[in-house]
């Protein structure tokens, strides 16, 4: 009966302190595995999701922003929810989309240094997290590689300079000679800009005491048309009687266009005379230059 007993013991040891291989027989660690490892995968598409006790790899490849919300941690032995070193791979895919990361009521996130504990983490389209159930009711941010949000790139410019004949300008909107610019806007793109720059110059002739505005205005034409009114006013005033040279104006317009549907463009201004007093004999634009970009987010 003794050496049974003993030999109990001696099993029960080195059960205890054993050492368990995977396609070896020879192991060096608590679990060692001569190969590929697996783990529960699961895909994302919804605008909510509750992390399960089997999940391991999430990747969420949703079109709207998500918020993924962890199980809770306990710090007591040998309870249903004391996972203490449970490891969870998010990866967010999608292509537009943040993904949020909540620890569940009352739990936090580590970050540690002089981050400390935060309630939220945001995963931006592209980037990774690996995150560990810790003794502290949450969880450590072990690594985050979170890409950058996309940064608007230079895809087109289009540029339009010249000195043209004096032209006279009217009461009701004239299109200025030669500004024109075009632009094309691309397909398969999530955000674009248009910035579109008209430099240019003019005289008026008056008698003293005149005053006056230029009023300008955008025009648009090609995959969509349409018209930006007043977007610049140019204000002028005499103070003397202002002969053959007469008194110059110009106008500096910028303007930006967002999210205008994939196509080509073309952009041109137009410019009208109101709100005189005085006499005013001349009204004129000698020249302009002209320039559209066209930035875009993939």
């Amino acid at each position: 009966m003794k050496k049974a007993y003993c030999l109990m013991l001696l099993l029960a040891s080195f059960l205890g302190y054993s050492q368990v291989g995977v396609n070896t027989s020879t192991p060096s660690s608590t679990l060692d595995v001569a190969g590929s490892i697996e783990g529960n995968y699961k895909e994302i598409t919804a605008t909510s999701y509750t992390v399960l006790n089997n999940d391991y790899h999430l990747s969420f490849s949703g079109t709207s922003a998500s918020t993924f919300t962890l199980p809770s941690v306990s710090t007591a032995d040998d309870t249903a929810n004391d996972f203490r070193g449970r490891k969870y791979f998010i990866k967010n895919n999608s292509t537009t989309s943040n993904l949020i990361i909540n620890p569940a009521s009352g739990g936090n996130l580590r970050i540690g240094g002089t981050s400390g504990n935060v309630s939220t983490v945001t995963i931006n389209p592209g980037s990774f997290a690996l995150i560990t159930a810790n003794g502290n009711s949450g969880w450590d941010l072990d690594v985050i590689t979170n890409q950058p949000t996309e940064s608007w790139k230079l895809s087109y410019t289009a540029l339009n300079g010249f000195i043209n004949t004096p032209q006279t300008l009217n009461s009701s909107y004239t299109t200025i000679n030669d500004c024109s610019v075009t632009v094309t806007i691309p397909s398969g793109i999530t955000s674009s800009k248009v910035t579109l720059n008209f430099t240019g110059w003019g005289e008026i002739l008056a008698s003293a005491a005149s005053t006056g505005s230029i009023r300008f205005q955008l025009v648009q034409t090609g995959t969509v048309n349409n018209s930006y009114e007043s977007i610049m006013m140019s204000s002028w005033s005499t103070s003397t009687s202002v002969g053959s040279t007469g008194v110059r104006y110009n106008f500096p317009i910028a303007y930006t266009i967002d999210n205008l549907a994939a196509g080509t463009y073309t952009f041109s201004i137009q410019a009208r005379y109101e709100g005189e007093f005085g006499t005013i004999t001349r009204r004129r634009v000698y020249g302009v230059q002209s320039m559209g970009q066209v930035f875009v987010k993939n």
